[in-house]
């Protein structure tokens, strides 16, 4: 992505005459009618099959009494019939809400309720769950199960141009779930302007192009449908969508399809390094992988094991992506990239005001382009909740006096320890540097003496002891005195939600255990 440019990547640089799904849709299926669009869960969908079914799914709506502006809730799994259903839901102005397949009970109610979904589709799986909270939404009239007939139906497509019902670019299209980490998840509104952007965005990034093929398995209900769906779209090019992601599995689906970029979250590529090394692993035909977090320590050994590049991006639901590393940036080890030239991006302090670089504040950004982020969230009521000007993001960063960004924690998991501000994530870097620590979490749990005292909770690679002294040790040797645990805990797992983000408000909600060993209860001395 050239950071000098005027403007976003429009519709001309891609070739079609507006970013909504009948106008780049329909014309790539007029050029590459039999090449594959996605490969969703082992499914080969092609661009004309795409278009097809997208038009009869769209169809099966209509006959429901869906109309522009209706919700539909997509509540699936990973499978060809969550992308047919949201592209068909946008051929006829219908608002999709992408929500998370593994909610149940009053979280899928909430979810549910926001969306003012007059239809939901769901699968087998998950209908009990869906017939469990029916009775209490008003606006639902029809539940459409994802199984054989739908299936076929659907295969068998639809010949006709299909509907389109003159949507412009700037309507509110989807509605995607923040994911509630601090509070009940919000429904963030979403064009298809800033969609098919964030798309062009990651595709100039990976400089991803007709005919190349990206590797992910990234959930749909996630943002990251945008690049998964819409950029093999933009550019006529291939996305393999894998149901799960299981590590010892993906680099050969990588060679056998050959793609030549792996999108996923940071955790994703520490599992995939945390596998044996592999003489095959620098002949792979990656030319990116799309993650973040990635650690400043393995971001260049990545590199050298894979031969290819790290892309970074950093952004949320809100806005995505704010700052960006593309392919072809040299880039600096544990920076997100640079701030994308679709906002101004500064970091503020606690009243607004900007910070100078190189001062850790809250990450701040505003779009520079209409629709080029969501338009606000949307309460119960379907009232609409713009954005202030500046949209906070609740995440610490600073920006170098070359723009570049990096993230430095949620400002929730920001520890104060004895009058000293600790990042978790620093701490947990740190952490993940011992041999014996395949994963790490730091939280802030209450002292005695007020403010935080750390808890270390850590998974410990197979066949590996936990010895307490000798890793505060470790910590000590490579942290400030104040960053040094004063608990630590070993557990098989630690709680995450569908991308590998650690659950810390579930940590945070357990806080001390019996099996949590303390260094100040066992004389354990930290010196200055």
């Amino acid at each position: 992505m050239c950071a000098d440019r005027s403007g976003p990547p429009g519709p001309a640089d891609f070739g079609v005459d507006r970013f909504t799904v009948p106008a780049v849709l329909d014309r790539r299926a007029e050029q590459y009618p039999d090449r594959v669009m996605m490969s969703i869960a082992g499914t080969d969908v092609t661009f004309e099959q795409m278009r097809q079914r997208s038009v009869a799914a769209a169809t099966v709506l209509t006959s429901l009494g869906v109309g522009r502006g209706d919700g539909v809730a997509l509540f699936t799994g990973t499978c060809p019939e969550w992308v047919y259903f949201w592209l068909g839901a946008a051929r006829i102005g219908a608002v999709s809400a992408a929500v998370n397949a593994a909610n149940k009970g009053e979280f899928l109610l909430h979810t549910l309720r926001l969306s003012r979904a007059k239809v939901i589709l769901t699968d087998a799986e998950r209908r009990p769950r869906v017939d469990e909270v029916a009775g209490a939404l008003d606006t639902v009239t029809d539940v459409v199960v994802a199984d054989d007939s739908l299936c076929d139906a659907l295969e068998r497509g639809a010949t006709g141009p299909g509907p389109d019902a003159g949507v412009t670019p700037d309507e509110v299209g989807a509605l995607f779930y923040t994911s509630g980490t601090t509070g009940p998840s919000k429904a963030v509104a979403t064009t298809w302007n800033y969609l098919f952007t964030v798309a062009a965005t990651a595709a100039s990034a990976w400089q991803f192009a007709a005919g190349e093929a990206l590797w992910t398995a990234m959930p749909l209900f996630h943002l990251s449908a945008a690049p998964s769906v819409l950029a093999p779209m933009l550019v006529g090019g291939t996305t393999v969508l894998a149901q799960a992601f299981h590590p010892g599995e993906v680099w050969d689906d990588v060679r056998a399809r050959g793609a030549v970029g792996f999108a996923g979250a940071g955790a994703m590529v520490s599992m995939l390094q945390n596998l044996p090394a592999d003489p095959r692993d620098a002949q792979l035909p990656l030319r990116f992988i799309s993650a973040a977090p990635i650690g400043a320590d393995s971001y260049r050994e990545i590199e050298r094991r894979y031969g290819c590049r790290i892309v970074t991006m950093y952004g949320m639901t809100e806005a995505f992506p704010i700052a960006v590393k593309g392919v072809a940036d040299d880039g600096v080890p544990g920076t997100s990239g640079q701030a994308n030239p679709n906002f101004d991006v500064r970091i503020v302090d606690a009243d607004g005001n900007p910070l100078p670089a190189g001062a850790v504040g809250e990450i701040a950004c505003r779009p520079r382009y209409p629709h080029v982020m969501s338009e606000g969230y949307v309460g119960d009521g379907a009232r609409l909740d713009a954005h202030p000007e500046w949209f906070r993001t609740g995440d610490l960063g600073r920006l170098d006096s070359d723009q570049n960004l990096t993230y430095v924690d949620r400002i929730k998991d920001s520890l104060r320890r004895r009058g000293e501000n600790v990042s978790s994530v620093e701490v947990e870097t740190v952490v993940m540097g011992h041999p014996a620590v395949a994963e790490a979490a730091a939280i802030g749990v209450p002292s005695e003496l007020g403010e935080d005292d750390i808890l270390l909770v850590v998974v410990l690679r197979p066949g590996a002891e936990l010895d307490c002294v000798e890793l505060l040790d470790f910590c000590a040797a490579r942290m400030p005195y104040f960053c040094v645990p004063r608990y630590v805990e070993a557990v098989n797992e630690l709680p995450k939600n569908v991308i590998g983000r650690v659950r810390k408000d579930l940590l945070r909600a357990q806080g001390l255990t019996p099996g949590a060993w303390d260094r100040e209860s066992c004389g354990y001395i930290v010196s200055r």
